[in-house]
């Protein structure tokens, strides 16, 4: 049966190929990824931020994918569409034929529809270790989602301020374990300045996990308590009495703080993301946890160093030791132990197909019963360096490095689960050449990990590879 599922599959990318150079005649590609690495794992990263294709757990994984995208204005309209997917055969432990990404879009000059399955816009040159923000990175596959807002920073009467934002529903129709959560989203940013002066972006990005059907307590209110679910508020009586004490629903979120500058050789950009949980984080109680970083990008055409990035990153405070409930403010609510993208009730956390939604150093995530259940360590500091650049006008580079010193959660006691302190360093190097032809790409990647984190507070040695082949249809 499962050499039979992988004939089909072969069959269904085959049988996409001639539809789609026609429908996608924009930008149409194939790809083949070959991974492997030792003591039955691959390395970090091999695995983390790749939109979910890829699961640690295997030592060996082929890849075949189809990647189409196709955008067109409507006419001499105001209005544009967008479609786009990327289908992909994995053969390895576990087989799979599936949509990585699958969405359709529509825009009217400043505002857009999206709907689908599609991923966080790449920042930061991807250098990043969470895409910028500590809440929504590319780690896990995308899931399904409809999301109205804005399509660029629009300005507001004059040059020098814009808004940005969107209104996002989606459904988290994995294996987990309250089935069927819905996850809602929104943000709103605003922007001051020029470029070339100094430009400030501040804003706050708000989820919540609402909804579904709990194994034991069965299904949770639905849409007709939404607006409690968005505004945090205490439920009604149909609520249970743990979810009364916080808030309804598992709502989270950050703030987000960009300062950017432009020179003629070099642009400078410095981003902060603070992570909150409850009101104790909204109001900076936990206001050392946050992750900073630095990116540089250099203008020349054939810079050896294209871009550098380098973050910090620290989330052991989360507002304190307490239990929750256990030191209520003056409001009632209960204060500490924010256990950042984790929940009491929603068990499986910020996780989609069994990956964190949220920065993958949030690890590892926890699997019981063929489900996730959050994540085993959410308190942790280190820093992380990334960087890419030219060989050549036909090859390019790129390198990444992490450490992080993790210490698991609060324990409820004023210590923390995990002690001693587990360390985990990663390291990734890859070289990549395409023709002046751009018919074609190849890269070779090479990765190592050294660390407890992945193998139960035991130090292990991990190593791995990836070839990766794109061969691109001319358009």
């Amino acid at each position: 049966m499962k050499k039979l599922s992988i004939i089909k599959g072969a069959l269904l990318l085959l049988l996409c190929i001639g539809p789609l150079s026609g429908l996608f005649a924009q930008s149409l590609s194939l790809e083949s990824n070959t991974l492997a690495g030792t003591k039955n794992q691959l390395p970090f990263w091999l695995w983390a931020n790749q939109l979910g294709q890829f699961d640690k757990n295997s030592s060996t994984i082929q890849n075949f994918s189809i990647n189409a995208f196709h955008g067109q204005q409507i006419g001499g309209s105001d209005f544009s569409y967008q479609v786009g997917l990327d289908l992909d055969l994995l053969l390895a432990d576990e087989n799979d034929i599936r949509f990585t990404q699958l969405f359709g879009s529509m825009s009217w000059r400043f505002l857009q529809l999206q709907i689908g399955a599609f991923p966080e816009e790449e920042v930061y040159a991807g250098l990043s270790t969470t895409n910028g923000n500590l809440s929504a990175s590319r780690n896990a596959r995308p899931h399904p989602k409809i999301r109205a807002g804005f399509n660029r920073y629009v300005p507001v009467f004059t040059d020098w301020f814009f808004i940005n934002g969107f209104y996002e529903e989606g459904l988290l129709n994995d294996d987990r374990y309250v089935k069927d959560t819905h996850l809602h989203r929104g943000n709103l940013f605003f922007r001051f300045g020029q470029p070339k002066s100094l430009q400030v972006t501040v804003g706050i990005e708000h989820f919540v996990m609402w909804g579904g059907t709990h194994p034991v307590l069965g299904e949770f209110p639905g849409w007709e308590d939404y607006f409690n679910y968005l505004t945090a508020s205490a439920g009604g009586n149909n609520v249970i009495d743990k979810e009364q004490l916080n808030a309804m629903g598992n709502s989270y979120g950050v703030y987000q703080i960009e300062f950017s500058k432009a020179w003629d050789k070099l642009n400078a950009t410095l981003y902060i993301s603070h992570p909150y949980e409850d009101h104790s984080g909204m109001e900076f109680v936990n206001y050392s946890d946050n992750l900073i970083g630095l990116h540089l990008a250099f203008h020349k055409q054939q810079a050896h160093l294209k871009n550098i990035v380098f973050e910090y990153f620290h989330t052991k405070n989360q507002s304190g030791a307490y239990l929750i409930g256990e030191a209520p403010d003056e409001n009632g609510r209960g204060r500490g132990i924010d256990d950042y993208f984790n929940h009491g009730l929603y068990l499986s956390g910020a996780t989609y197909n069994k990956m964190a939604m949220v920065s993958p150093l949030f690890a590892p995530v926890l699997i019981a019963d063929g489900t996730s259940r959050g994540f085993e360590n959410t308190r942790f500091a280190g820093f992380h360096l990334g960087a890419d650049g030219l060989l050549s006008e036909t090859f390019a580079w790129k390198a990444l490095l992490t450490y992080s010193n993790n210490i698991g959660r609060h324990n409820g006691q004023g210590g923390t689960t995990i002690s001693p302190s587990r360390k985990q360093l990663s390291a990734l190097g890859q070289v990549s050449w395409q023709p002046l032809s751009k018919k074609i790409s190849i890269s070779t990647s090479v990765a190592a990990d050294r660390g407890s984190v992945y193998d139960n507070g035991v130090n292990t040695t991990r190593l791995g590879a990836m070839i990766s082949f794109n061969y691109y249809f001319p358009n």
